[in-house]
């Protein structure tokens, strides 16, 4: 008993309830922020997936036009086709890359 009283069991004080909610919305918002993170990364996943699917079909029709006897006689356009295709390949290590490091983040979570 305190001053005549008795305190009641199982109740908060209104401050304790306060700080219990303040700090379930801080939890809240903590996993709010991850799940949103992981979404933006899956997302980037698809992304890259759908710009490496592109190049390699870029990459194919250029392997094919070099394939052609055409590009070889003056004035075709062997010189440029390689210079697209070196280009082409490098844009597509990186992105590979990048997918590989993306990918690993999303897998790991």
């Amino acid at each position: 008993e305190v001053n005549g009283q008795k305190p009641e069991v199982g109740k908060q004080t209104g401050s304790g309830s306060r700080k219990q909610k303040a700090q379930k919305r801080l939890e809240a918002d903590s996993r709010n922020a991850v799940a949103k993170a992981w979404r933006e990364k899956e997302k980037r996943v698809h992304e890259l997936e759908a710009k490496i699917a592109a190049l390699e079909g870029q990459q194919k029709e250029l392997a094919a036009a070099l394939e052609d006897p055409a590009a070889y006689t003056p004035g075709g356009r062997a010189t440029a086709i390689n210079r697209d295709l070196s280009a082409l390949s490098h844009d597509l290590a990186r992105l590979t890359s990048e997918w590989e490091s993306v990918t690993a983040m999303v897998s790991a979570h």
